[in-house]
């Protein structure tokens, strides 16, 4: 599987792209605990493949790849990309859709980016558990709500089945799934060091590429 490694300042010149785009890109979060779930879920590591743009989460991931720049190691233990995609979109005011599991969830996230970031404009939310398995109401209320931006707190693998489904029917600029990276983490997952297990014993491959257009 081929993740993107950019930096973050490289990573937000693609998102001012995909906001002048006349359709809809996704970005999503990835941690060592999707990579491990796609080993036995084909249709994950797929959807995963298909995103346009991916942002790694984990430094385990990182150091699975064998990366050792200082910089990206750190700017994913920050969470920078989320920061520095929060800030911009707070600094321009952007409509924002929050996508979540339950009205608990949402309300948590809305409350954390009322606080860091009062400039982003909450368009609507909506919780799947209000709507379990007839999604043409969530999608309905995204699309009247005409948001540059859905922002997605829903679990993996369900995001991106979600995503999947419904990609072509979604009206916004930018489909951002994030992971848990808008929460503070204390220490490593328990999934993550079982990974690196994995990965020592040439169980787990993950390969770790820059974004080239040209190669494209």
């Amino acid at each position: 599987m081929a993740l993107d490694n950019d930096t973050v300042a490289e990573a937000m010149v693609r998102v001012e792209e995909f906001l002048n785009s006349t359709m809809m890109n996704t970005i999503e979060a990835i941690s060592m605990d999707m990579l491990v779930k796609t080993q036995e879920d084909d249709r994950l590591k797929a959807c995963i493949e298909h995103l346009d743009l991916t942002v790694i989460s984990d430094k385990e991931i990182l150091k699975a790849a064998g990366e050792i720049s200082r910089q990206r190691i750190q700017e994913t233990v920050n969470n920078d990309f989320f920061k520095e995609f929060a800030k911009r979109a707070s600094g321009n005011r952007r409509a924002v859709f929050l996508l979540g599991e339950t009205e608990e969830q949402l309300d948590a996230l809305r409350e954390f980016l009322a606080e860091h970031y009062s400039g982003i404009q909450v368009a609507g939310c909506f919780g799947l558990a209000d709507c379990p398995g007839d999604y043409d109401m969530v999608i309905n209320e995204i699309n009247i709500a005409e948001p540059d931006v859905i922002m997605s707190a829903l679990t993996s693998p369900e995001q991106e089945y979600f995503l999947q489904d419904n990609r072509e029917k979604l009206n916004a600029k930018i489909w951002y799934g994030l992971g848990e990276v808008y929460s503070d983490r204390k220490v490593v997952s328990e999934v993550a060091g079982f990974a690196r297990k994995l990965i020592q014993k040439g169980v787990m491959h993950s390969m770790i590429s820059r974004y080239n257009k040209k190669e494209e």
